[in-house]
C-alpha cells in the first residue's frame, strides 16, 4: 500500500513466537502446569468480565446498549472492545506486565482476551498501539500496548502501524479528571505517514478515554475513517 508505513518484522517479532514455544508451560498466577503459559482454568475464572458493557465506552451494566453519556455525547471512535474490570487478578497481571515486563502475564492476558472477544474477523486494516514518548520509552524499555498489538496482529493476520508518535512528553494522568486529562493530551500526538482507513487503537487499560479521544482526533485529521478501541481492562467508574 503506497505511502503507508507498517512496522517491519523486528528481532522481537521473530524471537517472540520462538519464546512462546520454549517457555515453561506454567500459569503465571499460580505457577501450576498450564498449556503454553496460559492461565489455568481456575485462575482464568478469577478474571472479572465487564457485565453488559456499553459498546461505545465499555461502561458496565448498560445491557450492551449505548450508555446515557454516549447517547448524549457519542465518542469519536466507532466501538470499544474491553475484556475485564481492572480489579483483582486482572489488575495483578496487568501490573506485572506493565511495570515488571512480565511477558508470561502479558501472553496469558492477550491469549485470554483474544479467545473470548471473537475478533477473528476484525474488520480493520491495521492495529495502532498507543505510543510512548521516546524519553519514556527509553526509560521504561517496554511498551505494553505495542506488545499487545504485536500479539493480536499475529492472531488476526494484520499489520501493526507505528507512524503515530507522541511528539511531546506529558505528566502522568493518574489523579486527573476527564477535563484535565483532555487538556494535558491536547496535540500530544502526530501522524508521520498516511494511515490506513480503518484501524483499532490498542492499549492495556481504558480509563476516561481521554487518550483514546485525542488519538482518534489525530487519526481522523490524517484521513482515518473508522477507529475502534481494543483494551484488556476498564478502570471501575468510581476510580476515574
Amino acid at each position: 500500500m503506497t505511502g503507508i508505513h507498517f512496522k517491519q518484522r523486528s528481532f522481537k517479532a521473530v524471537v517472540t513466537p520462538l519464546l512462546d514455544q520454549v517457555m515453561s508451560s506454567l500459569c503465571p498466577m499460580c505457577e501450576q502446569n498450564s498449556a503454553q503459559s496460559h492461565l489455568c482454568d481456575v485462575c482464568a475464572g478469577w478474571l472479572q468480565p465487564l457485565p453488559d458493557p456499553c459498546p461505545g465506552c465499555a461502561a458496565p451494566n448498560t445491557l450492551s446498549t449505548l450508555c446515557g453519556r454516549c447517547q448524549q455525547r457519542p465518542p469519536q471512535w466507532q466501538s470499544a472492545t474491553v475484556g475485564w474490570v481492572l480489579e483483582g487478578a486482572t489488575r495483578f497481571l496487568i501490573h506485572r506486565m506493565k511495570y515488571h515486563r512480565d511477558l508470561a502475564s502479558a501472553r496469558a492476558l492477550a491469549h485470554q482476551w483474544w479467545l473470548h472477544q471473537g475478533m477473528h474477523d476484525p474488520g480493520v486494516d491495521a492495529l495502532v498501539p498507543v505510543p510512548l514518548h521516546r524519553a519514556k520509552a527509553r526509560k521504561r524499555g517496554f511498551n505494553q500496548a505495542e506488545w499487545l498489538a504485536d500479539y493480536w496482529a499475529r492472531q488476526a493476520g494484520l499489520p501493526v502501524w507505528t507512524s503515530l508518535v507522541k511528539q511531546r512528553p506529558t505528566p502522568p494522568l493518574e489523579g486527573l479528571n476527564r477535563i484535565q486529562r483532555r487538556q494535558t493530551l491536547r496535540d500530544a500526538f502526530r501522524v508521520l505517514k498516511p494511515p490506513p482507513k480503518r484501524v483499532a487503537i490498542v492499549d492495556d487499560v481504558l480509563t476516561t478515554g481521554a487518550t483514546a479521544a485525542e488519538l482518534t482526533r489525530t487519526l481522523h485529521r490524517a484521513g482515518v475513517m473508522h477507529v475502534e478501541l481494543w483494551a484488556l481492562a476498564r478502570t471501575p467508574l468510581g476510580n476515574q
